[in-house]
């Protein structure tokens, strides 16, 4: 089986936009980004948002393919570590090693 995988462009801090990527290869997910941090495998502000359904900053013509991510991200190791960093981000006195272990954790699945 072929992988899918979709592009978008999407505004940051760069005067050009950034590159992220999106590859679904049967129950994997793999999301790539050009930003700074993406390119070292950190934890990436413009995948997190496109993986929420936030189609805000794409500058590409295809933002209608959001819901397209948003559903291959279902069932994923990726959906897993989304899962556990929103509910330490929701927990105000959680410590931030705690929460910047759940970054790291969520970085390592979109590389993956």
């Amino acid at each position: 089986m072929r992988p899918d995988e979709l592009t978008f462009h999407v505004k940051g801090s760069s005067a050009d936009p950034y590159e992220v990527i999106f590859i679904k290869d049967g129950d994997s997910l793999t999301a790539i980004c050009s930003c700074p941090a993406g390119r070292y495998g950190n934890f990436c502000k413009h995948r997190i948002a496109i993986l929420d359904g936030d189609a805000a900053a794409i500058v590409s013509d295809n933002a209608d393919h959001v819901p397209t991510v948003v559903e291959w991200l279902a069932g994923t190791d990726v959906a897993t570590a989304l899962s556990e960093y929103r509910a330490l981000e929701q927990v105000t006195d959680t410590p931030k090693r705690e929460l910047a272990a759940a970054k790291r954790k969520l970085a390592r699945a979109m590389n993956s």
